[in-house]
């Protein structure tokens, strides 16, 4: 599995290769306008600067290769978010989607249903047999908008990661396999037919 860093684009949405210099203001705004939505984000710890370390941990991560972001736009260019490849395995073959986050006036639309075709249909052509999602156990929306994908839950992972503010997470696993993409694919194609 061999996953390239390049431009994903269909009718719905683009996903360009995340530039700090250029991206990071507008993530930094729209987590702003976010305020509470990202209250199970695990980078959020108001009131101090939490965005600072958020990017400093893009940059560090995709330097070391453990982290294949993009930034979410629109078709006419407009700033809709970050989704990102973590954990890149050639030798497994597994890669999750995550770091997923969108502006408000943008979920709920056909933004998400098109990124995760377009992440999935590049994991699995490159050779992917598992794309997995971690999910903080509170996020009840997240938790079920994959598995409106076709998701299948796999276990908990219990307090695996301690948070800015002290909070001891339980993570949510999911996987789709190789074998299960066409079905998820078709019923991503659907739904986004919908949105036409």
């Amino acid at each position: 599995m061999q996953l390239s860093v390049g431009l994903l684009e269909d009718k719905f949405v683009r996903l360009v290769p995340f530039d700090l210099e250029r991206h990071a203001p507008l993530l930094r705004d729209m987590a702003e306008r976010s305020g509470e939505r990202l209250a199970t984000w695990p980078f959020y710890n108001p009131p101090g600067d939490w965005i600072t370390p958020w990017t400093r941990t893009i940059r560090q991560r995709t330097e070391a290769g453990t982290l294949i972001p993009f930034a979410v736009l629109t078709p006419d260019g407009q700033f809709a978010g970050m989704t990102s490849y973590l954990n890149p395995n050639p030798e497994w073959r597994n890669v999750e989607v995550g770091m997923t986050i969108y502006a408000p006036e943008f979920q709920g639309r056909a933004i998400n249903p098109a990124c995760k075709r377009l992440l999935l249909t590049h994991a699995f052509n490159a050779g992917a047999i598992r794309v997995y999602f971690h999910v903080d156990e509170r996020n009840v929306r997240s938790r079920r908008a994959v598995l409106k994908l076709g998701a299948q839950q796999e276990g908990l992972l219990r307090h695996n990661r301690i948070l800015p503010d002290g909070f001891l997470r339980s993570t949510v696993v999911f996987s789709i396999l190789e074998a299960e993409w066409p079905a998820v694919r078709e019923t991503l194609d659907t739904r986004l037919a919908a949105f036409e």
